[in-house]
């Protein structure tokens, strides 16, 4: 009796964390929905049905004619069944709540709706894109510079590199 007490006792932060207020849940939701990071069905189904024909493709599956229709309708299928249970979206929440407070939440959905927000919604995925292609510019540039540096370096400590 006293072990299942005790084990009981044991789980029980982590039943609790698992869940969130209601009110802070509302909020993520909402926060989502106006940064427009809620799930994307359409997206997802495009994501998923590409993974599943790459697979099937990569293991000589011979696909007859209409089956690329049949594995985006079944996709489609069962991301709208999860979709509409929340599956996605109660993860979601989980990692928000982990990192935000109910107020700051509501701030992040205030700002969201500003036009400075909507502004940085709209051209954050563009920023980003190009800042990782100038990323990776860079890297190419300085990469023969890092080269020669440690080459140098190790060549000065006796340690001989292959050329």
């Amino acid at each position: 009796m006293w072990r299942v007490l005790i084990l009981c006792m044991s789980l029980c932060p982590y039943a609790i964390a698992d869940e969130i207020d209601p009110a802070k849940a509302n909020a993520i939701r909402e926060l989502l929905k106006v940064t427009g990071a809620q799930a994307d069905r359409e997206q997802l189904t495009r994501t998923f049905t590409q993974q599943m024909i790459s697979v099937l493709q990569a293991s000589n599956t011979t696909l007859p004619p209409g089956s690329i229709q049949i594995i985006t309708k079944e996709v489609d299928l069962v991301l709208a069944e999860q979709l509409r249970r929340e599956v996605l979206q109660q993860k979601m929440y989980r990692i928000y709540a982990q990192y935000f407070t109910l107020e700051e939440i509501q701030g992040l959905t205030a700002f969201n709706r500003s036009e400075i927000g909507r502004k940085a919604n709209r051209v954050m995925p563009i920023l980003m894109r190009e800042s990782m292609s100038a990323a990776q510019e860079w890297s190419e540039e300085i990469g023969p510079i890092l080269s020669a540096r440690v080459r140098e370096r190790l060549e000065a400590e006796g340690v001989t590199i292959g050329r």
